[in-house]
């Protein structure tokens, strides 16, 4: 999902970091979101509605995650 995140927006993977702020990266809410569909497209996930969208990485990671599918063993991760 970073390197998906990092083709996305143009962003090098080592400014990736968890705690990094996604308004520090340069994103606003509708990129946010706009992402956020992109992922359940790829992925063929539904990411429940929030009130208020992930404003960190690491926050992003914790809600999309669970909700991925599972690679069989030996697969590389996404």
């Amino acid at each position: 999902m970073i390197n998906l995140f990092a083709e996305t927006f143009g962003i090098s993977e080592d400014k990736l970091l968890p705690g990094a702020t996604l308004e520090s990266l340069g994103l606003d809410s509708l990129a946010v979101i706009e992402f956020l569909f992109q992922i359940e497209d790829k992925f063929g996930i539904q990411i429940p509605d929030q009130a208020n969208p992930p404003r960190t990485l690491d926050e992003m990671v914790q809600l999309i995650a669970p909700l991925l599918p599972t690679p069989p063993a030996g697969t590389p991760a996404p």
